[in-house]
Order: C-alpha cells, then structure tokens, then sequence
C-alpha cells in the first residue's frame, strides 16, 4: 500500500475527521489491537508497527504516525524511509519552508508535519541509514496548529537549503 503524504488533510486513505468506525472498515487497518484513551476525549489506535497509529479527538481523526516499518510512505513521490534523509528534509523546506526544531523534531507547523529520528540537532547530523544501526525515524501527519506540541513562532528555525 501507498500512504502519500497530505499535509493539512491526511495520509494516504486516512482523512482528517474520519470516525473510529470509518477507519477500521478501511481494508488494510481493521481493528485496533490496542486503544488508549487520554483526557479531553484524545483516544490513540494502535494497530502494529506496519500500519501508522491514528489519534482522535472530539472532531474524529486528527493525527497520524507513522514509523519507518510503515512501507510505502511518500511526499511528493518521495520515499520516506527509503531516500536519503536529508533529500527528504530538503524536499519538505523547499515547498513548505524552513523547519522549527520542536522537541527534537523537524516541524513544519503550516502544514501539520513532525519529522522525527531524521536530523540530530544536538549532533547536527542526519540519520544515515547504512551506517546508523538505530533508525527511529517517523513522521507525524496532523491537523495545522494541533500537533500537540509546543510548536510556536519563538522556536529555532532552522533550514538545510
């Protein structure tokens, strides 16, 4: 399967504001083998490490992660977790702008993207996937501006153009 990125909207099949039940009837995601339920009616799907974790809140779907064991995932005919990190970086910073570092993490706070494991901000380096035994790499897809992290205008910018 083929889970494109679409910032603002979704990944792949999966469309911001889906319910529980609209997911699970989706063919490749059935049930949830775990579900978690958080405060202010956040509920969090868990389905494996091959398919991406779907959270919802009081509006249905609101975020999707997924994991570097999640095949098939793309931005712009881009591979994810098979191109080079920092082409995918460069990628993302060329039509979205330059990333904020939010907890580790690239965001792209306009477009609701979190790119996680790819770059190091205390090493300064990118994930280099034949040399780096440790891939953590993800990306989380959300609604902009409710990506659940602190990602505000007085965070580093940072840009790799």
């Amino acid at each position: 399967m083929i889970w494109t990125v679409h910032p603002g909207r979704g990944l792949g099949a999966l469309s911001f504001g889906m319910t529980p039940e609209d997911v699970q009837s989706h063919p490749d995601l059935g049930r949830p083998g775990h579900v978690y339920r958080g405060s202010r009616g956040r509920v969090m799907e868990y389905r494996g490490l091959s398919v991406p974790i779907c959270e919802y809140g009081p509006n249905g779907l609101n975020c999707i992660i997924a994991c570097r064991k999640v095949m098939g995932v793309r931005y712009q005919g881009a591979s994810l977790f098979e191109a080079d990190p920092k082409a995918v970086v460069k990628l993302m910073e060329t039509q979205l702008g330059p990333a904020r570092l939010c907890q580790e993490q690239l965001c792209f706070p306009g477009a609701g993207l979190l790119l996680g494991g790819f770059f190091d901000p205390h090493e300064q380096c990118f994930f280099h996937p034949e040399s780096d035994y440790q891939d953590e790499r993800s990306i989380t897809v959300c609604i902009p501006g409710a990506c659940g992290t602190a990602c505000v205008e007085e965070l580093e910018m940072v840009s790799f153009l």
